[in-house]
């Protein structure tokens, strides 16, 4: 696969990665208001954006490998082992493989090594100016939300405010960051 496949292939699945956040959010919310088979919902949600970030991880890899080799393919490894850990952990609970009482902490400490991730690349996109440096400051942000969830509920569980602070910065950030990145690499432009 030639690097404008990937990053093609990456554009779109940052999309789908936008709208997972936000399907997640919304039947969370509904979730919580009225039960049923929204957390199911947001479960397969999780997945599906824990998944649709594995092109992102490789694209970001792409680009930023040429001015930080060693970090980037960190932030790589560190990607992937924590995407597909929340997807995995995801996949077994829908399947009732495993009780919600596992993945309560542990997913969203998957998805906090993805706010690590996002904001390892962020920052090297923005200290390398491979990426428009507002696009690198929103990653940034919506990286810190990710991992202000996990120290939330370290802290104090869900009801802790750092729980909700962190995951309405993620919730807004990331769909603003996935959207922005993925229309650049869809446009071409960041071929180089």
């Amino acid at each position: 696969m030639t690097t404008p496949e990937v990053f093609r292939y990456a554009g779109w699945s940052a999309y789908l990665s936008a709208a997972a956040t936000i399907v997640g959010f919304v039947t969370l919310i509904v979730f919580f208001s009225v039960g049923g088979p929204f957390g199911t919902i947001n479960d397969i949600s999780s997945s599906i954006l824990a998944l649709s970030l594995l092109p992102l991880a490789l694209a970001l890899y792409l680009l930023l490998r040429p001015c930080a080799a060693l970090l980037s393919l960190i932030a790589l490894i560190i990607g992937i082992c924590a995407m597909l850990a929340a997807s995995i952990l995801q996949i077994l609970l829908v399947l009732r493989v495993v009780k919600s009482e596992l993945t309560l902490v542990a997913v969203p400490a998957t998805f906090g090594v993805v706010g690590v991730w996002l904001l390892l690349n962020s920052y090297l996109a923005l200290a390398s100016r491979t990426l428009p440096s507002g696009l690198a400051w929103v990653g940034m942000v919506a990286g810190v939300g990710y991992i202000l969830v996990i120290l939330g509920f370290l802290l104090g569980g869900q009801q802790h405010p750092l729980t909700a602070v962190g995951g309405l910065t993620a919730v807004i950030g990331y769909p603003i960051w996935a959207i922005w990145i993925g229309g650049l690499l869809l446009s071409g432009i960041l071929i180089t």
